[in-house]
C-alpha cells in the first residue's frame, strides 16, 4: 500500500517548535528558568497563531513574553512593575480590537491567570494559577485547531502537577515531624 506523507504547513512546523519549548520550561526547577521558558515558547506560539488566524491569541503571546521578561529579576524595581502592570489593560484591549468570539474569551481568560501566576514569587502558587490559565488555553486551542497548542497545554500540566507533587513530598516529611515534636496538650488545643 502506498503511502503519502502529509504536508507540513508553516503553521504546523512553529506549533512543533512550540511545543518542543513547552516541554521543556514546566521541567525547569528554578522561577526564573520557568519564565525565560515560557517566554521563548511563546515567541514560537505567535508566529504558530498568525498562521492559523488567531491573531487575539498571538497578541497575547507576545505580552506573555513582555511580562515572562519583566518579572524575571527576583527584586522588582519600578520600570519592572511599570511594564507588567501595563500588559494588564493591554489584555483587555488586545481582545476587543482582536475580537473573534469564543476563542478570543478563552485566550484573554488564560493570560489573566497566567498573568496572576507570573508575577507570583513562590513556584508553587504560580504552577497552581498556570493550571487553571491551562484549563483555559485547552479549550481555545481546541476551537482554533491547533493540536501542538492543545499537546503544549496538556504537557505542561501534567509536568506541573508532577513538580508540585514533587513539592508536596519534600513538605510532608517537615510537616510531619514538626506535628512529632508538638506536646500532646499543644496538639489537641
Amino acid at each position: 500500500m502506498l503511502s503519502l506523507p502529509l504536508p507540513v504547513t508553516a503553521a504546523d512546523a512553529f506549533g512543533a517548535a512550540a511545543f518542543a519549548g513547552s516541554c521543556l520550561w514546566p521541567l525547569m526547577k528554578k522561577r526564573r528558568a520557568l519564565l525565560a521558558g515560557q517566554a521563548a515558547t511563546n515567541l514560537m506560539f505567535i508566529i504558530h497563531y498568525v498562521l492559523l488566524g488567531a491573531h487575539t491569541a498571538a497578541a497575547l503571546c507576545l505580552l506573555v513574553v513582555t511580562q515572562a521578561l519583566a518579572a524575571m529579576p527576583e527584586g522588582r524595581n519600578r520600570w519592572q512593575t511599570a511594564a507588567f502592570a501595563a500588559t494588564v489593560p493591554a489584555i483587555a484591549a488586545i481582545a476587543a480590537f482582536t475580537w473573534s468570539g469564543l476563542p478570543s474569551a478563552l485566550s484573554s481568560l488564560g493570560i489573566t491567570f497566567s498573568t496572576l501566576a507570573r508575577w507570583q514569587s513562590d513556584a508553587v502558587r504560580m504552577r497552581l494559577l498556570l493550571l487553571v490559565a491551562g484549563a483555559f488555553w485547552i479549550s481555545h486551542n481546541a476551537l482554533v485547531m491547533s493540536p501542538f497548542a492543545m499537546a503544549s497545554d496538556l504537557f505542561s500540566a501534567c509536568a506541573n502537577l508532577l513538580r508540585l507533587r514533587g513539592e508536596r513530598r519534600k513538605t510532608a516529611p517537615a510537616a510531619a515531624a514538626t506535628a512529632n515534636t508538638t506536646p500532646a496538650g499543644l496538639a489537641a488545643a
